[in-house]
């Protein structure tokens, strides 16, 4: 009986190690388990500093922000009217240079006595001047005429006397003696004032000039000049009107 109960301990004993060891633990006590490898440690290797070059420094852009939202832009008005065109800009013209004035004639001077008409009554050998002188409708006394020569110096006759002479207020009266105007009794050629300038024309002045001057001591002009040319001779008409 002891010896029954020894062997049946004995059972229990072998029965309870063989259940605590499981499969794997037996598989694990077979297989062979590996024995980690130590490495030793390499050396580092520290690189000798070099100098480099020190890129400029460029400022960093900002970059715009994305958003999710996009930015709301208002509608801008439009003009209704389209903006007046503005014409081009004309170019100053380059200044022209200035001239001066020219000076302006004098106005003519407002004579006294105007000639009318004149005109030669040929005959050879004479050289006479005939002037009828009227103011309106009478005849006109007391004017002085003058001769002169193309420089403006008074002529003389062949005695050396002036060649000036006056109107006087009564008339001569001929017939026949002007070939442009018809005379008869009822109706003669009739002058107020002559002078024979024959000495100064036969000295080689021809033409003579004509002019009414004050008087015989003042030869200031109170007329135009009137150019006589006596060709081969004859008398000479004038007709004046005192304005």
């Amino acid at each position: 009986m002891i010896k029954f109960l020894s062997i049946l301990f004995g059972a229990a004993i072998l029965l309870a190690a063989f259940s605590a060891c499981s499969p794997d633990s037996f598989v694990a006590q077979n297989a062979t388990t590996e024995t980690p490898t130590r490495r030793a440690p390499r050396p580092t290797f520290t690189p000798k500093p070099r100098a480099t070059a020190t890129p400029e420094e460029v400022e960093p852009t900002e970059e715009p922000t994305e958003t999710n939202e996009p930015e709301q832009v208002e509608p801008t008005e439009e003009p209704t009217t389209e903006p007046p065109t503005q014409a081009p800009t004309k170019k100053p013209a380059p200044a022209k240079p200035t001239t001066p004035p020219q000076p302006t004639a004098p106005p003519p001077p407002q004579f006294a006595i105007k000639f009318n008409s004149s005109y030669l009554c040929e005959q050879q050998g004479i050289y006479k001047v005939i002037i009828n002188a009227k103011s309106g409708r009478a005849f006109a006394g007391g004017l002085t005429f003058a001769f002169f020569d193309q420089g403006g110096t008074l002529l003389q006759d062949g005695a050396g006397k002036n060649l000036i002479g006056v109107t006087k207020g009564d008339i001569n009266v001929s017939i026949g003696s002007n070939c442009r105007s018809e005379a008869s009794f009822e109706s003669p050629n009739s002058s107020n004032g002559e002078l024979d300038v024959g000495d100064a024309v036969r000295a080689g002045n021809n033409p003579i000039i004509l002019r009414f001057v004050k008087s015989a001591d003042d030869l200031t002009p109170i007329s135009d000049n009137l150019s006589i040319n006596f060709g081969n001779g004859g008398q000479y008409w004038v007709y004046t009107n005192t304005q």
